[in-house]
């Protein structure tokens, strides 16, 4: 593949109450000057339809280009949405305050519903983080329905929630179903699945500029909570031989794997037309198949690419949709990873 078959876009920012101003600051976005949560950098959803900004694709949607050859950008594995949509959709979250503590439902839920999007869920690697920052994912597990509609009702949800310290390079696969929040002062890359449902269950009794509280769904969110899980747990990266580089397993579930590559010199990743590889800089400077990249700046590897290579000093998160048993549990079983260590790597099961 040569690397005029990289598919760079422009990206997309969204206001937001709890945004801040760190794309601007840290990752030296063009962003405009004004509380902004999300970076949209590479999505097909309806709402943000990301654009080709190089190559001789550039102004095409990455809808149109689905369109017109959908294997070709996906690979063999990847499967597009029940909407004839890209599978994932990869952000930069913001916040400058806490987010509302809210779900989103999974598959099977979202189409009970009669939502028009699948279910949603994600994956966070934490790229800036406060002093004292803290994300909430999970509920207590002894907590019912009922205790929770009356945790809403009388404003306190914290205290059923379970709250984490985190640093930068904190990663969390949030399944869906799971309770979350993102706390302030944290910047975040968010990979997940191709939807925009969110249910806000508790929004602090915070108000929008013209002092009107935001939406609340409580019943939709009341059905779309898993009662009874586990809370989710930060990943404990799986390092294997990247044969030129660093490389980590964050997480990985059937929706999705989440690598990091620290790179100092040249590496060439063969991906047999499997899948698609979007590939976002986390710091460092980087070019990946001739294209500079600079911190926060993403990229797709079209899934007809049969390798990749990215030559610099720095690191970059990758992700994909893999083969659960050849691309991740075999691959670690190789490198000495046990069976339960791969599985904790997400909730989603082997």
């Amino acid at each position: 593949m040569n690397g005029t078959e990289l598919l760079l876009f422009n990206e997309t920012f969204e206001k937001r109450i709890w945004g801040g101003r760190k794309l601007r600051e840290i990752l030296h976005k063009n962003a405009p000057d004004e509380p902004i949560g999300e970076d949209w950098l590479v999505s097909d959803h309806p709402s943000a339809e990301s654009v080709v900004s190089n190559g001789p694709q550039a102004g095409l949607t990455l809808h149109k280009l689905i369109e017109k050859d959908a294997r070709r950008i996906l690979g063999s594995i990847p499967k597009l949405t029940p909407n004839g949509r890209f599978p994932l959709l990869l952000k930069v979250l913001d916040a400058a305050d806490m987010l509302s503590v809210q779900v989103h439902p999974d598959d099977e839920e979202a189409r009970t519903l009669g939502e028009p999007d699948t279910g949603k869920t994600e994956m966070w690697h934490v790229l800036h983080a406060g002093e004292g920052a803290q994300l909430v994912y999970g509920l207590d597990p002894s907590v019912n329905a009922g205790e929770l509609r009356q945790a809403v009702d009388d404003g306190a949800v914290e205290r059923l929630v379970v709250w984490h310290p985190v640093a930068a390079g904190t990663s969390l696969l949030v399944p869906a179903g799971a309770v979350h929040s993102i706390g302030a002062d944290i910047m975040l890359a968010e990979i997940q699945q191709n939807s925009d449902l969110t249910y806000r269950l508790y929004d602090w009794n915070r108000v929008d500029d013209q002092g009107n509280p935001r939406e609340l769904h409580v019943e939709k969110a009341l059905r779309a909570i898993h009662f009874g899980a586990p809370p989710p747990q930060p990943a404990k990266p799986l390092a294997y031989d990247g044969d030129g580089a660093r490389c980590q397993v964050l997480a990985a579930c059937p929706r999705f794997a989440a690598e990091l590559i620290e790179i100092n010199g040249r590496f060439v990743r063969r991906t047999d037309s499997r899948s698609f590889h979007i590939l976002l800089v986390k710091h460092g400077a980087v070019h990946v198949d001739g294209a500079a990249l600079a911190p926060g700046e993403a990229a797709l590897v079209p899934g007809i690419s049969d390798r990749f290579e990215i030559n610099g000093n720095g690191a970059v998160l990758d992700y994909y949709v893999p083969d659960l048993v050849e691309d991740i549990v075999e691959k670690l079983q190789n490198q000495g990873h046990g069976l339960q260590q791969i599985k904790a790597l997400g909730a989603c099961t082997f």
